[in-house]
């Protein structure tokens, strides 16, 4: 009886996508004992993957009953009728896996041909992990944005790098000789070594805060800058009057002076009542619910219009004319429900909180000739409190019309910590 002996040589393995599925390339050589190629014709061929050289159990099987076999050689796709992907276990090439191959009747023949590169997939393999070839590398896109090195596309859904260790995970960046990193650990993300800037601000779902050296730092949470109306803010007639009265209006504008470029809001008074029964106040409530704080601070801009008064020190009958903004946190404020409050007053021989200079020929906000300049302080009053509605007020004990004196205010900031 002739015995044959089958051989088989395997010239490249090429792994590709066919129809959204990997497969494998294969080609080879069979041959009898004496060397030559066995008859041309279709054969039975039984496919097995290893992840071992000898012995083991396949981890992957296919049968391909008519491949074509000429002049001893053949070529097919592994996987078109068993999906590679239901291996007993997933492939991962970064290790060598070895092929068997069986023809019907005939034990397998050996040795196992290891699954080596073909010719251009040695251009992602280089040394130690290094990809000597050029170009960009696309994960998901088929023509990966030149600029980049790595791009990564998904089109259905939300594209994800994932970092795992086990203690840390951390993101590091280099340029030149500088580095930064970013690392979680402890259920914290932690950004090392050089400052961090968000052109676009920083958002922080509710609850959350900014803290510096273990301490909450402040966080604005509103802003008014009157640049399209008053903002809410309202006039009433005074400290414990809260109606509006019959004599009070409130104005927006802009002076455009060198200190006073944006729109500035004030009350205006059309007819003249004494101090004390008509002195108008700026008023409006912020409402603080969900927003977590344990102190509430408000920055601002307080204008002195026109001739504010002092008193001299000589004199008996005089008063100083002053400013104030206040806070009042247990509900609409009055004289006894004030909890906070912060004043400035005019210039005198005594230190002041700003100060005014005479400039003749200076035009007032009336369009008339004045020796005195109108004045702005940068203020801040802070409150520690958490309460949720904040009642915030601007005022004066002004004692003649808007159009001798008055006051406004500007750039209203409630920050939060």
């Amino acid at each position: 009886m002739n015995r044959i002996i089958y051989l088989i040589f395997f010239f490249f393995f090429t792994i590709f996508h066919l129809q959204g599925q990997v497969n494998l390339s294969v080609q080879g050589s069979i041959q009898n004992s004496s060397g030559a190629a066995i008859p041309d014709g279709q054969y039975e061929l039984t496919f097995n993957i290893y992840d071992v050289a000898t012995g083991g159990e396949a981890i992957w099987t296919e049968i391909q009953p008519k491949v074509e076999i000429l002049g001893g050689l053949y070529s097919c796709i592994l996987g078109l009728i068993t999906p590679l992907s239901n291996s007993k276990s997933a492939f991962n090439f970064t290790k060598t896996y070895y092929l068997g191959v069986t023809m019907k009747g005939k034990t397998e023949v050996k040795p196992r041909a290891p699954l080596t590169p073909a010719a251009y997939s040695l251009s992602v393999s280089g040394k130690s992990n290094v990809l000597p070839s050029q170009g960009s590398v696309g994960i998901g896109i088929k023509n990966p944005d030149v600029k980049n090195q790595l791009h990564i596309q998904k089109n259905n859904g939300t594209a994800r790098i994932l970092v795992e260790g086990r203690d840390t995970a951390r993101l590091k960046f280099k340029a030149d000789t500088d580095s930064a990193t970013i690392s979680f650990y402890g259920g914290n993300v932690h950004i090392s070594n050089y400052d961090i800037i968000f052109n676009e601000g920083i958002k922080l779902s509710s609850g959350k805060t900014v803290s510096y050296a273990g301490s909450p730092d402040w966080r604005l949470i509103d802003y008014d800058d009157f640049t399209s109306d008053t903002e809410s803010w309202t006039v009433v007639s005074n400290w414990n009057n809260h109606t509006a009265g019959t004599n009070i209006s409130l104005s927006r504008f802009t002076p455009n002076t060198p200190f006073s470029k944006g729109y500035i809001i004030r009350p205006t008074l059309n007819n003249f009542l004494p101090f004390g029964s008509q002195s108008p106040v700026l008023r409006k409530q912020f409402n603080l619910t969900n927003i977590p704080h344990t102190s509430v601070k408000v920055v601002f801009t307080y204008h002195f219009f026109d001739s504010w008064d002092y008193a001299l020190a000589q004199s008996t009958d005089s008063r100083h004319e002053f400013g104030f903004g206040a806070f009042s946190t247990g509900g609409i404020a009055s004289e006894t429900r004030g909890q906070f409050q912060v004043g400035w007053r005019t210039s005198g021989p005594t230190p002041q909180f700003g100060t005014f200079f005479s400039q003749s020929g200076y035009t007032d906000l009336t369009g008339s000739s004045t020796k005195w300049a109108d004045h702005n302080v940068r203020g801040s009053m802070v409150a520690e409190t958490t309460d949720n509605l904040i009642w915030i007020y601007f005022g004066s004990n002004l004692d003649s019309l808007a159009t001798d004196e008055s006051f406004g205010i500007s750039n209203i900031e409630i920050w939060v910590k």
